[in-house]
This record gives structure tokens, C-alpha cells and sequence, in this order.
């Protein structure tokens, strides 16, 4: 037993010589070696196929790791809100019943998600290794086979023809092209079928996923509404006591205080004028300079002329359009200034400059810097316009890029009219 052993071992062990060997000839390009780029392209693809395969299985894992998690934490929002829960509020019974439906939901969707995808993604991978094995074994029989003949055609260029030992190394040519073709060929015909079949695996996932997730977010939908029913009538049975936080954010408009903010303390600008109606400031003493626009600084070709002042009665109702709103706007005041366009329609604005810097706080409000001239606008919220601000668009913006030119609120406080 001990010599069977020892025999086959000292066989493997010139196998591996005997193809390290080869590889190094080939290598040097002193020995010829047997391509089949068209299965070395089943190969690449064979590999991309594991690898996608693998990152999939990967992904999937970590999807469902994040539905228990978001499972507990639905648990845990819902304990919390039964132990805060007084027996005397409305609907007591109800939240724990709902509290049970969403935990049992959460579970369903788990399970499902676990039981159709994951199981069978598990099953799909499993058919790489035992084809890996193969491949790498092919690999090593293609050299083998390459080594048996190059020794035969080394002793067919010595003069070997007839010899025993001859027959022997064409014996085990036969053998080595035998082995070879019987795995090629069955790869040949379960590596391409594979490559096909993984279109049909990524459908039945992801349709299986995206169908449990949208039954899993109609059935929850229905959940949250009974609990936000509930909670409402518990707004109901306590509207006396009703929480509200100073300055939040409320369902009729964005975030906004109940006043203009204060210029700085540093400064002394003049005082603010009143408003007069939606977009229109009382006229107040001249202020300084009207600051060059972008426009009047750069050099190149000539520009469209400056604005011009037009008189109201001059100005038909319908040339002054709002760009911003669909309606027609009243007659200018006589502090407005319509800007003429050579290739455009008339439109008129009344002109504020900013006196102190204003940092937007919310995504409707401008951003400006003392300096900056200010088209005004409509005010589209009664609230906003009572409180002191007003809506306008940068000049050198409106400049550049017209009707399309980006609106906001500023505080009035902050500006000065122009003349």
C-alpha cells in the first residue's frame, strides 16, 4: 500500500514538473501552445458572471439586514409611543393593535424578500465553484496535452519512428487529447448556457423584490393612515393643548419670522419708506449713486442702452407684463422704470438698492450685498408683504438671464428706492 502511494505521489509530482516545464517553453516561445480564443471569451464572461453574481448575492444580504433593521426600529417607535400613551387618551387600544400589524408586516416582507431572492440566489452561485474546478482542470489538461505532443513531434525530428518509445509517447498523446476533449466539450455547451440564463435569474430577482416591496408599502400605507386617524382625533379630544414651536414652519409657506430682520447696529441707513401696496414703496429722498451695472463694465461689443425712465401715462396696460405670474400688472407709479429691450417687449420694475448685507436663511429669500440693485416684483403672500418683505429680482441677474432669472424675498428695511 505504502509503494501505491508512493507511486502515485512521484506521478503527480512529475505531472507538475512536466507542466511547469511546458509553460516555461511556451513562455520563451520555444513551444507552440493551443489557443481557443473563442472559449477564452466564455472564460471572461464566466468570471464577470461570478463576480456580478457574487456582488449581488452581497448586496441582497445587506438590503435585508437594513429591512430587520428598520423592523426594530419600527418596534421601538411604537413601544415608545405606548408607554407614553395615557389609558385616558383616545384610541389607546388602537395604537397597540396597530403597533402588532406593523411588527407582523415588517416580519412578512422579511420573510418574503428571504425565501425568494436570497434562497435562490444562494442556489444560483452554487453552480460556479464545481465549473470553476473544471475550468482550471481543462486549463492544466490542455497542457498537458500541448506537452505530449510537442514530445512527440520532437521524436518524430530525432528519427524515432518506429521505436518503443515512440509508441508510447503517441499512446499518451491519444490518452492527453482524449481528456482534453472530453471536458472542452462539455464546458463548451454549460458555459454559454449559464452566460444565457443569467438574464432570466436578474428578472425574476428584481421582479420579485420590487412586487414584495410595493404590496409591503400598500399594506403599511394603510397601517400609518389608521395611526395618523388616530392621532388626529386625539388632536380632537385635546385641542387645548396643542404644541407649537416659535418661528416652525407652517403648512401655508416656508420658514420666515414674524418680522424683517434689524439692519446692523454699525450702520445708519436711512429710514425705510412704507409700503404702499403689493411691490410699490412710498418715495423717500434720493440715496446715493446708483451703483454701474456688470453689464456697463465689461468692454467688447457694444450693449443694449441703458434703462430708461418712461412716463406712466405713456405705458399701455398690456405692454407691462408679468413674466412671473401670467397676469397683467397695474399702471407703473412714477417711481417704477421700465426696461426696454430692442428684441423684447417693455417691462416695468420699481428699483431698490441694498444698504446693508442680507444672508438668506430660507430657499425663497434672496442673498445680497450692500450695493446690489433690486428689480421689485409682486409679493405673492399677504402675510410676507405685512411683515415687511418684499420680492425681487438681482438687476445683473435679470440682465443676464431674463424671464428666467432666479426671485426671492429681502427686507425692505435693508433697501432704499431708487430715483
Amino acid at each position: 500500500m505504502a509503494e501505491i502511494k508512493t507511486g502515485i505521489f512521484a506521478k503527480n509530482v512529475q505531472k507538475r514538473l512536466n507542466r511547469a516545464q511546458e509553460k516555461v517553453l511556451q513562455k520563451l516561445g520555444k513551444a507552440d501552445e493551443t489557443k481557443d480564443e473563442q472559449f477564452e471569451q466564455v472564460v471572461i464572461n464566466f468570471r464577470r458572471q461570478e463576480s456580478e453574481g457574487s456582488r449581488l448575492q452581497r448586496e441582497m444580504k445587506a438590503y435585508i439586514s437594513a429591512i430587520k433593521g428598520m423592523q426594530q426600529a419600527s418596534i421601538n417607535l411604537t413601544q415608545s409611543l405606548h408607554e407614553v400613551y395615557e389609558p385616558d387618551w383616545h384610541g389607546k387600544e388602537d395604537v397597540v393593535t396597530i403597533g402588532k400589524d406593523c411588527d407582523a408586516l415588517w416580519e412578512d416582507f422579511h420573510n418574503k424578500i428571504v425565501d425568494s431572492t436570497l434562497l435562490n440566489l444562494d442556489a444560483y452561485l452554487q453552480e460556479f465553484p464545481d465549473l470553476k474546478i473544471r475550468v482550471a482542470k481543462r486549463s492544466r489538461k490542455l497542457i498537458d496535452y500541448d506537452s505530449a505532443r510537442h514530445h512527440v513531434e520532437t521524436l518524430q525530428t530525432s528519427g524515432m519512428k518506429n521505436d518503443r518509445k515512440m509508441m508510447k509517447a503517441e499512446e499518451e498523446l491519444k490518452k492527453a487529447q482524449k481528456v482534453f476533449d472530453e471536458l472542452n466539450a462539455g464546458l463548451q455547451d454549460e458555459l454559454p448556457t449559464l452566460w444565457d440564463r443569467r438574464v432570466g435569474f436578474y428578472i425574476s430577482t428584481y421582479k420579485s423584490v420590487t412586487n414584495l416591496e410595493a404590496k409591503f408599502h400598500r399594506e403599511i400605507s394603510l397601517v400609518c393612515r389608521q395611526l395618523y386617524e388616530v392621532m388626529t382625533k386625539l388632536g380632537e379630544q385635546h385641542s387645548d393643548k396643542m404644541f407649537t414651536i416659535q418661528g416652525a414652519p407652517s403648512d401655508s409657506g416656508p420658514l420666515r419670522l414674524a418680522r424683517t430682520p434689524s439692519p446692523p447696529e454699525d450702520e445708519s441707513p436711512p429710514e425705510s419708506p412704507e409700503a404702499s401696496s403689493n411691490h410699490m414703496l412710498r418715495p423717500i429722498s434720493p440715496g446715493p449713486p446708483r451703483p454701474k451695472s456688470p453689464t456697463q463694465l465689461k468692454k467688447g461689443p457694444p450693449v443694449p442702452p441703458p434703462p430708461k425712465v418712461t412716463p406712466t401715462k405713456e405705458v399701455a396696460e398690456e405692454q407691462i407684463i408679468d413674466l412671473f405670474g401670467g397676469e397683467f400688472l397695474p399702471a407703473p407709479s412714477p417711481s417704477q422704470v421700465c426696461i426696454i429691450f430692442r428684441h423684447n417687449y417693455d417691462v416695468c420694475f420699481l428699483q431698490v438698492e441694498t444698504m446693508h448685507d442680507f444672508e438668506a436663511a430660507n430657499s425663497d429669500e434672496l442673498e445680497l450685498k450692500r450695493g446690489d440693485v433690486v428689480l421689485v416684483v409682486p409679493t405673492v403672500s399677504v402675510e410676507d408683504q405685512e411683515a415687511g418683505w418684499l420680492t425681487g429680482i438681482k438687476e445683473s441677474v435679470w440682465y443676464m438671464l431674463g424671464a428666467a432669472a432666479q426671485k426671492g424675498l429681502f427686507p425692505e428695511n435693508f433697501t432704499q428706492r431708487l430715483e
